[in-house]
């Protein structure tokens, strides 16, 4: 579930004090389970309506949700039809950024197996095969699924009910653009530490609800798009979460910016005009075209390094990167 599709939100037309209601009725429902994933509180307050559901915000953590209730079948399909017109292929920048990952993870390799937990494209996980390691994946989608077979990659939808899939059998197991999707985000963590081995890392990536475009943007940034993402993180929230499964949380940062719909909202406020989402490149594209930008020469690439920083120290980038280890 790596790749971010754009898909075409609706706005419910609804008012805040609507969603409020929605909001108390799911937390009233028992069909619907209303409390913070991330840390548990059932204090939450509206953060209004997008494609139909209603979204919550933690008062304690800062995290954003929607309920689940009546989106799995919608999910199902949606992730069904993921992978229909990729290439299954990956632009030099993000190859590099993955293999920097990699190297990195070199230190926790005792029992040489690694496992991506939604991976997509499976651009990590050739990366991963590359420097010698035994690959596993999950996925949703089929065609990701016959992808990841014909490399001859140990793959499933449900690592639950696959013996492959050993407790405490992984070294590494990564989490890229995954967790914002689930619709159980608890089970997913859970499960994630069950499979990790004593002492090996998780390694995740996910959009950052302290970001500066979700501040500036609000309800309109367009990564709040259940019924695809469904929860996004506040970097609070994660650590908290990833604790609750028995994970001690080493390190967490937030890089990234894309300016494409902070600059589309500019132009809308000095204009008047929306060119329409037709008009408009899609989030995904900025950010390769970006990054492929800042990474030709050595002083972009500094200046990068200088911007990732900042975002990180001040807590606002567009991505939360967090490094876990299960104790031992």
């Amino acid at each position: 579930m790596s790749r971010s599709a754009n898909f075409p939100i609706r706005f419910a037309g609804q008012t805040k004090q609507q969603a409020k209601v929605l909001i108390a009725k799911s937390a009233s429902d028992t069909d619907i389970d209303f409390r913070c994933p991330a840390c548990g509180v059932s204090k939450v307050s509206s953060f209004g309506l997008k494609g139909g559901y209603p979204l919550g915000r933690c008062d304690g953590c800062g995290t954003i949700f929607a309920p689940v209730d009546g989106a799995t079948g919608k999910t199902r399909e949606l992730y069904e039809h993921y992978y229909n017109s990729v290439r299954f292929d990956l632009p030099a920048t993000a190859a590099a950024t993955l293999e920097r990952l990699v190297r990195s993870c070199e230190r926790y390799r005792s029992l040489g197996r690694w496992l991506d937990i939604g991976y997509g494209e499976g651009g990590l996980l050739r990366i991963v095969e590359s420097h010698g390691w035994k690959c596993h994946g999950t996925e949703l989608s089929p065609q990701a699924l016959d992808f990841g077979r014909s490399q001859g990659w140990i793959v499933a939808s449900d690592p639950e009910k696959d013996s492959r899939f050993e407790p405490g059998g992984f070294d590494v197991v990564t989490m890229i653009e995954f967790i914002e999707h689930a619709l159980e985000p608890s089970n997913a963590l859970a499960q994630a530490a069950r499979l990790l081995r004593p002492g090996g890392l998780l390694y995740l990536t996910t959009p950052n609800a302290g970001s500066i475009n979700r501040r500036i943007l609000g309800i309109d940034w367009s990564v709040i798009s259940p019924p695809e993402h469904v929860t996004i993180w506040s970097a609070e929230g994660i650590k908290t979460a990833l604790e609750r499964v028995g994970l001690k949380v080493e390190r967490v940062r937030t890089e990234g910016l894309n300016p494409g719909e902070l600059i589309a909202r500019l132009r809308l406020r000095r204009t008047g005009r929306n060119g329409g989402a037709s008009s408009e490149p899609s989030r995904n594209d900025v950010a390769f075209a970006l990054n492929e930008a800042m990474m030709r020469g050595r002083g972009r690439r500094m200046l990068k390094r200088g911007i990732n920083h900042t975002l990180s120290a001040l807590g606002i980038g567009d991505s939360l990167k967090v490094w876990a280890r299960k104790v031992e």
